[in-house]
């Protein structure tokens, strides 16, 4: 059993006595980490569109930045700790994720049947057969983004087929002044490297989803995989070449993004979010930024999700009604819109999404698209603090020997606990 679950499994005995944080019945109290333009312009509709629908509830949100969760799921352990119980929060979708808190959470079964949302998408989540999270909203990871107005004027023909022709590109865009890959992963957000690194593996021979189902399970030995090895090599291209920007350290995520935004930077990888970004900076889809799934991976999809739990120790009807909510039409296309994702509802009218959205979510529904679930969702929660350390320490010093690998290996075996 992982270090983590059996924390969490001794932090359930004081929900014995817990109750949650809300004041009235009709409080909710929600913690969630959309802070973000976009993001939060979505989370605050969602909200909206849910008490129009329930005028007798109010809201009590308490967002806490930090792209990923990382700095929420450590305030919800702390709370779980003191059993004092937020109503719901948000959580990445996905069965690793879920496990590493599955013995603080209720099943929601009964409260999401009829959900309307492909098989396979139940199984991402499912730990033993069971549901904890209601998943909200589709996202794609291995995007590729770029400023429309600077491919025109480096005359660059996109979209960009393969990562040997995307490397060859970033020599072009430095050599003309501008920064090729914009890359953010400061402020305690290093495992947004692991987002470059799944989509640079993921076009490499022997990459995606051959590598990634057993990679995640806790079934391979970094120094022992030739593509692990073939991914750092490229990367170290991104690094020494200068393709990426000096200050990646420093910049989170959205402040990343704004480099490609405001024309410094050609290019951004990132998942679907980012669009929600541009767009609440009045951007439009295709004519000021573009899209294309990163060079060399229109074969597979990696992608998350993100939801909702009920902890254990909360037993309130607005609870249950606000999970209830998130499996409607209404909610989906209030929220996805805005944040930039897909909706995974089958049948919710797709009228509302721009192009590249119907794009991502056509490339989902493609039975000839491999699906990978993310770094996000897939591995243990420890995975994207451990491993984010472990590509920080790598892009600040990327040389590939015996010592390198060994600390690869060492992150891994910590995650995977062998």
């Amino acid at each position: 059993m992982k270090r983590g679950v059996v924390l969490l499994t001794v932090l359930c005995l004081l929900f014995a006595g817990a109750t949650a944080l809300g004041s009235s019945a009709n409080e909710l109290v929600v913690y969630h980490w959309w802070t973000a333009g976009g993001e939060k312009e979505a989370i605050d509709a969602l909200f909206e569109v849910f008490i129009d629908e329930h005028p007798e509830y109010s809201i009590v949100q308490n967002p806490v930045a930090g792209g990923g969760g990382g700095i929420l799921r450590a305030q919800i352990k702390t709370m779980i700790m003191a059993g004092n119980p937020p109503d719901t929060f948000q959580i990445t979708y996905g069965h690793g994720m879920i496990s590493s808190f599955v013995s603080v959470l209720q099943p929601i079964d009964d409260l999401i049947k009829g959900y309307n949302i492909p098989e396979d998408v139940y199984e991402w989540g499912r730990v033993d057969g069971v549901m904890y999270g209601v998943p909200l909203n589709l996202m794609q990871n291995n995007c590729l983004w770029y400023n429309v107005d600077l491919v025109e004027e480096l005359g660059i023909e996109m979209p960009i087929k393969s990562l040997d022709e995307f490397l060859g590109v970033c020599a072009r865009v430095k050599a003309e002044g501008y920064v090729p890959l914009a890359v953010g992963a400061g402020m305690g957000q290093q495992f947004w490297l692991g987002t470059l690194f799944e989509a640079v593996n993921s076009a490499l021979s022997g990459g995606g989803a051959d590598f990634f189902v057993d990679y995640y399970a806790g079934k391979t030995t970094p120094s022992e995989s030739e593509v692990f090895i073939e991914t750092l090599k490229v990367l170290r291209t991104l690094i020494v070449n200068g393709f990426v920007n000096d200050d990646w350290s420093a910049l989170t995520w959205d402040q990343a993004s704004d480099l490609m935004a405001t024309g410094k930077a050609v290019f951004y990888v990132m998942g679907d979010w980012a669009k929600g970004h541009f767009t609440s900076m009045n951007m439009v889809p295709n004519v000021d930024f573009g899209y294309q799934p990163f060079p060399g991976t229109d074969h597979v999809f990696i992608g998350h999700a993100d939801c909702f739990v009920l902890p254990i120790g909360v037993d309130r009807k607005i609870a249950k009604d606000w999970i209830q909510f998130l499996t409607t039409v209404k909610a989906a296309n209030t929220f996805c819109p805005i944040k930039g994702a897909a909706p995974f509802v089958l049948d919710a009218p797709l009228d509302v999404y721009d192009d590249i959205t119907k794009e991502i979510l056509g490339y989902f529904r493609d039975d000839g698209v491999a699906k990978v679930l993310s770094q996000f969702g897939a591995p243990p929660e420890s995975y994207l603090d451990v491993f984010g350390t472990a590509f920080s320490e790598y892009f600040n010093s990327p040389e590939i020997n015996e010592n390198t690998l060994g600390n690869f290996d060492y992150a891994y075996e910590e995650v995977f606990l062998f």
